[in-house]
């Protein structure tokens, strides 16, 4: 019986996965504030002129607008900080207390920093004495002389340089270090059998043998896949604030919190604490707010794609979904950079890059008169859609500059692919004039 429940449940959940998972409902969602206390202030804010701000503090203030804010807008949800004032937890006692909650959910908020560099400046000079060694003579009669003279030498003054990086990322487990998050799982005194729509409990299942340590397995990857899609919906409402959005990355280090935590789990860096600009945006109250209104736009997103009331969201937008009035704009620039591509399908799949150095541009695209990306922030991860092309017309991509990023022009890689060939195509476009890529369908007979 042990067996033929084993490998019931072990079919439930690849059927499951293999077919959009069974609907659990969101009912608590832990949240961290990183660091904590004397002992771990965190990143400070070191750079010259700095506000000398604690990463500690940060979290904190971004932590308690999160929870008010998930509070509020979702109000059945039970919503535990792991902290509230300013005390010393270690890493293994928050993901010990997430667990204790039986959280659905894990949201740890940090602040990112790095190595700064260090300038200087001259402040001023000074006089010193030096000498200059002669000799005279030869054999026993040689004799040194030190002649002294004068040299007017600089002082300086040394700084750290603040650091030129900013915006908001997300991280999760990374995916080879599984071995703290099986131990959460089978460590659990209770596990959840997801089948049907209903969600049961069963403690009959010795995860610490074989066939419990292939369960668990596959619960680690659960929990690394909804994690991932929390995260990527985080990166996705932080780019629509028009903060730049660094993506999702797994630490390969490893990080306790997210290993160690018996629920998807992501921890988001909301900026730099020593790039000026993050620094004065985190402790900011209207960034703090931001940041906790864009973090529970994407749990909301989540708890309705992860319960099945919005199957629509958990879709990437298409043309017709998207289509509206284009913008008198971009029809008053014109197409300097066109490219024409001939294509074996009806169907490509486009993935759109920042080309060259990352430099913050911000791009929207058009096709066919329908918008598919708006204002979004071109990094080295790929936004990535896909074109359903008419066929006896030429169907018309364009890339519409928002700005110049920090090194003009604005500039797109793309790389395309019909299902039979792959073209790479780099755009460039500016405040007066758009890019576009033309396909059309070859006759391929």
């Amino acid at each position: 019986m042990p067996v033929l429940f084993l490998f019931a449940a072990l079919h439930l959940l690849i059927l499951n996965y293999g077919y959009s998972q069974a609907p659990k409902k969101i009912r608590t969602i832990v949240v961290d504030a990183g660091h904590g206390g004397s002992k771990d202030p965190g990143a400070t804010g070191q750079y010259e002129n700095s506000l000398r701000s604690k990463e500690k503090d940060i979290t904190l203030a971004i932590t308690l607008k999160l929870v008010d804010e998930l509070k509020r807008q979702m109000p059945d949800v039970n919503v535990v900080p792991t902290r509230t004032t300013d005390v010393y937890q270690s890493p293994t006692e928050k993901a010990r207390l997430a667990n204790e909650f039986k959280g659905d959910l894990f949201l740890c908020i940090h602040a990112d920093s790095g190595p700064l560099k260090q300038g200087r400046r001259q402040v001023g000079s000074h006089t010193v004495t030096r000498y200059k060694v002669t000799t005279t003579g030869k054999g026993k009669k040689k004799k040194k002389k030190r002649t002294p003279y004068q040299v007017v030498e600089p002082i300086y003054e040394y700084f750290k340089i603040p650091l030129t990086r900013k915006g908001t990322s997300v991280w999760i487990f990374a995916a080879h270090k599984t071995s703290d998050k099986l131990k959460a799982i089978m460590d659990g005194d209770e596990i959840e059998i997801e089948a049907g729509g209903v969600d049961s409990l069963e403690n009959t299942i010795d995860f610490k043998s074989p066939e419990g340590r292939t369960l668990a397995g596959i619960y680690a990857k659960r929990y690394q896949e909804r994690s991932d899609r929390l995260a990527t919906l985080v990166n996705e409402e932080v780019e629509i604030t028009g903060r730049q959005a660094l993506g999702i990355s797994q630490r390969q280090k490893g990080i306790w919190v997210l290993q160690a935590t018996n629920m998807p789990a992501i921890l988001i860096e909301t900026g730099f604490i020593n790039n000026p600009e993050d620094e004065r945006y985190l402790n900011s109250q209207e960034g703090q707010q931001e940041l906790a209104e864009a973090i529970t736009k994407a749990v909301k997103r989540y708890k309705e794609q992860v319960e099945g009331t919005n199957s629509v969201s958990a879709a990437p937008p298409t043309p017709e979904k998207t289509k509206q009035e284009i913008p008198a704009a971009l029809e008053k620039r014109p197409l300097k950079d066109v490219k024409l591509i001939q294509v074996k399908s009806n169907q490509v799949k486009v993935e759109l890059y920042d080309d060259g150095e990352i430099d913050n541009d911000i791009v929207s695209v058009y096709f066919n008169n329908g918008m598919i990306i708006d204002k979004k922030t071109l990094t080295a991860k790929a936004h990535t859609f896909t074109l359903n092309l008419a066929g006896g017309k030429t169907n018309e991509l364009i890339l519409y500059a928002d700005n110049l990023g920090d090194i003009p022009p604005n500039t797109a890689l793309m790389i395309i692919t019909d299902g039979f060939n792959r073209y790479e195509v780099r755009l460039s476009a500016d405040l007066r004039n758009n890019a576009s890529v033309r396909f059309e369908i070859k006759n391929t007979n």
